[in-house]
């Protein structure tokens, strides 16, 4: 086909890739659970895999093709469609013999013109550390979804080749059919069947039990069957107060335009930075202090937490609200399978202080205490016991010119591991966290123990001021 040019890349191709076997039950429908509705209107989950060429671009586009094929058989929802048609009262997944997933196929160009090009298609500058770049930069390198008021893709593909360099794999995900961890579960076993190309190993009938995805969303026990409405009806509450004047039932998500002045950059925290941390808010403590939950992610989360609000340089009294969201697969009764392919994750309280108490001699110690509060508070009370005083906590939380801060990600997904064939990634960022006031988190690449943060800000200013105080 021809190509076509567009902001230093030249679009080489767009095509379906569809299952290499259908279920003899593949035209269904499949019901959301409550845990889908609850981010129905967010964001697509954006991500992106570079890696370095260890084998010509035709040998891999030809193998990632295969294997995605062949992967898809396993997950085929990915490859069907989120439909809510006006007589329907919720969304729902629609799956047909003729579903395919769309890929999209790219090369980087050098234009003389662009003064971007410095951050947008420099391979190694994009893969560092430590680097700062625009927003914009990662941006060409995700695909997109076509959603629309009644129909929306669940995922789409975009390989880009920086000839000579290497190779970057993105993928967006709906977030109203799958979290974090089951996208990075499609991804492993993709991986996996792509390794097997790529070395002439033969193609087992079955992926490990850990990448074959369990598809029976029945398995998700509403104790009272109607929180997926009641989470539908907030998700389109909160999208009639972002966008007032919208068309809110609809499949349509919530996101704006990134800042042509945004900047983001990524950083890492060893083990021994983290262990620091910690032993700053222990020194910090009095023994009337109840016991904290210091994990790596707490540490880390508060740590961030004080050092964004630092940067941004603000006035005493404004308020910061921030939260995080928590995997529940093991946590209800009875747990829900590991490799649960779907939503399992749910926000917790809405956690708000005022910028003065966090920027403070004693800011760290006080934003742990809270994170790890909440922590402890979930293996009180699980999931479903704190429903309402969780959604009460979002809606009516303190008035701030700062979107709520939160993480994206986490250290445990292993997205390190996604290796097709040709080594493991040079860097995996989350695009979307430039959408809001998002932490992205993940295992540092070293396979140290460390912990890596992806961060954006709104200018190079407040992203070096982040920079000192972090590391």
């Amino acid at each position: 086909m021809e190509a076509s040019h567009e902001n230093s890349i030249k679009i080489v191709e767009v095509t379906k890739i569809s299952p290499s076997k259908l279920s003899a039950k593949h035209n269904n429908l499949i019901h959301l659970t409550c845990f889908d509705m609850i981010w129905i209107k967010f964001h697509p989950v954006e991500r992106l895999f570079f890696y370095e060429f260890t084998s010509s671009s035709d040998f891999i586009l030809h193998s990632l093709k295969h294997s995605l094929s062949l992967a898809l058989s396993y997950y085929l929802p990915l490859a069907g469609q989120l439909t809510w048609g006006p007589h329907d009262p919720k969304p729902y997944i629609l799956c047909s013999p003729t579903d395919s997933v769309s890929l999209v196929v790219a090369e980087t160009i050098i234009n003389a013109d662009d003064d971007d090009d410095d951050d947008h298609n420099n391979f190694h500058k994009l893969c560092s550390k430590g680097n700062i770049v625009k927003a914009t930069a990662l941006r060409r390198y995700a695909p997109s979804l076509h959603i629309s008021d009644e129909a929306a893709t669940i995922i789409s593909l975009q390989i880009t080749f920086f000839p000579g360099f290497g190779f970057c794999i993105g993928i967006a995900a709906h977030h109203g059919v799958l979290d974090a961890k089951s996208t990075i579960m499609f991804m492993k076993s993709w991986a996996y069947l792509c390794q097997k190309l790529v070395l002439n190993q033969q193609i087992d009938h079955l992926l490990p039990a850990n990448l074959h995805p369990h598809l029976d969303r029945t398995v998700i026990k509403d104790p009272t069957g109607k929180l997926d409405m009641f989470h539908l009806n907030n998700s389109l509450k909160l999208a009639a107060r972002i966008n007032p004047g919208g068309n809110h039932r609809s499949l349509r998500v919530l996101g704006t335009e990134s800042a042509p002045d945004q900047v983001r950059a990524t950083f890492d925290l060893s083990p021994q930075d983290i262990n620091t941390i910690r032993e700053k808010i222990m020194s910090t403590l009095n023994h009337n202090d109840d016991y904290l939950h210091l994990s790596s992610f707490t540490v880390t989360y508060a740590h961030a937490i004080v050092c964004f609000v630092k940067a941004k340089a603000l006035e005493n009294n404004v308020k910061i609200n921030f939260l995080f969201s928590v995997d529940f697969r093991s946590r209800l009764v009875p747990p829900v399978p590991a490799n649960y392919f779907g939503n399992c994750v749910g926000p917790d309280k809405m956690i708000t202080l005022e910028s003065k108490d966090i920027i403070g001699e004693e800011g760290l110690v006080i934003v742990a205490r809270n994170i790890s509060d909440s922590l402890k508070n979930l293996g009180k009370y699980g999931y479903f016991e704190r429903v309402q005083e969780v959604s009460d906590s979002l809606s009516n939380c303190e008035r701030s010119p700062l979107r709520p801060i939160s993480p994206a990600g986490s250290h445990k997904l292993e997205v390190y591991g996604v290796d097709f064939g040709w080594g493991r990634p040079r860097k995996v960022d989350i695009v979307y966290i430039d959408q809001a006031n998002s932490f992205s988190i993940a295992e540092s690449r070293d396979k140290s123990g460390g912990i890596e943060i992806g961060l954006v800000m709104k200018n190079q200013v407040e992203l070096q001021a982040f920079a000192s105080l972090f590391l």
